[in-house]
This record gives C-alpha cells, sequence and structure tokens, in this order.
C-alpha cells in the first residue's frame, strides 16, 4: 500500500511540474516534490520515460472524461457553441502538458503514443458531436467534413491562435466559434451537389 502511494505522489509530482510549466521535469524535481529520494523514483519507475508516460496517461483521465455525453439531438447550433466552450476551455488547461509531450515525445516514445491516441479520440468526438449531419452525407464528403472539424477544432489549431497569433482564449474562441458558423454550418446543412454523370 505504501508502495502504491509513493508511485502515486511520484506520478503525481510529475503532473504538477508540468501544469507549472516545467516541460522536461528532472529526477530530482521530481523527488523533492514528492517528498522522496532520488533512488526511491528510480524503484518505482525504471527510468524517467516510463514516469513521464504514467504522468501523460493521468493528465489524460482527468481532461478528456470519455464518459462525458454529448446531446446529438440538440440543434447544430447549440452543438457549435458547447463545442466551442468545450474545448477552448479544455485545451486551455491543457496548454503545458501539450509541450511537455512535444518536448519528450521522441525520449518517451510511450508519450508520443498517448498523443496519436489523444488526437484520435479527439477526432472520434468530433464525428459523434456531429453525428447525425455527417451521417446524412455520402462517405467521401464526410471524411472530408469530418476531416475539416478534426483540423479546425484540434489541439493544434487552439495552439496556433494561443501562440502563433498570441490571441486571448476569449478572442480565440470568438474566433471558433466564426469558423463553425462560417465553415462547420454550411457544410454540415448544405445538401452535396450531385456529381454530374459524364
Amino acid at each position: 500500500m505504501r508502495g502504491l502511494r509513493t508511485r502515486q505522489g511520484l506520478i503525481q509530482a510529475t503532473l504538477d511540474l508540468i501544469q507549472a510549466g516545467d516541460v522536461e521535469p528532472t529526477s530530482a524535481a521530481i523527488a523533492t516534490i514528492a517528498g522522496v529520494s532520488s533512488r526511491a523514483l528510480f524503484q518505482h519507475f525504471t527510468n524517467l520515460a516510463d514516469l513521464y508516460a504514467a504522468a501523460f496517461d493521468l493528465a489524460v483521465s482527468r481532461a478528456f472524461d470519455g464518459s462525458q455525453s454529448i446531446d446529438t439531438a440538440a440543434s447544430l447550433s447549440n452543438r457549435i457553441d458547447l463545442l466551442v466552450s468545450d474545448r477552448s476551455e479544455l485545451f486551455e488547461q491543457w496548454l503545458p502538458v501539450w509541450h511537455f509531450a512535444e518536448r519528450v515525445r521522441s525520449v518517451a516514445p510511450a508519450v508520443g503514443l498517448g498523443v496519436a491516441q489523444l488526437r484520435k479520440v479527439l477526432r472520434e468526438r468530433i464525428a459523434a458531436w456531429f453525428s447525425t449531419e455527417l451521417g446524412n452525407l455520402d462517405p467521401s464528403s464526410r471524411d472530408l467534413v469530418l476531416d475539416s472539424l478534426d483540423l479546425a477544432f484540434g489541439l493544434d489549431s487552439w495552439m496556433n491562435m494561443r501562440e502563433q497569433l498570441r490571441l486571448s482564449p476569449i478572442h480565440a474562441s470568438r474566433t471558433w466559434r466564426f469558423t463553425a458558423e462560417a465553415i462547420v454550418l454550411q457544410a454540415l446543412t448544405v445538401p452535396a451537389q450531385p456529381v454530374a454523370v459524364a
């Protein structure tokens, strides 16, 4: 039991450092925060890569709760508003973890795999969010629209608005909403034009 508490304390300490902006926490810093020796750290984790992966998994499990329900019966406009507010809040909280993941994925392959899995989950959530409208499209159009939605409302989009364009969270949210209204509504409500047969 004590060993499990120590292990959990090390994972939490790593995550605390990450969320405080440390993109590559050292074993000494983690051990200090957890209140254990560096030797104890390596008794629970063979290397920092394993500890990084455990901390990333903990962050994902807390931030991206797969049990969150989606009201597909709500109007498209309401779902767009909910999507924008949900993802802007979530991704803003997630920024430090994303920086960490980008930094350590080369030395911690499991974190890289976690990022790929996370992208897949986020795409699946988009598909579920707009399942009614996507279901009305032919397969090729559906894939194209889903690709566009995934690109427009992914973590990279939020990162670009916040860090490259330096938009405030509120401005970034408004930009997302404008994107949704200008592009998403059109893509999901205008019937696909029939392809002319030669």
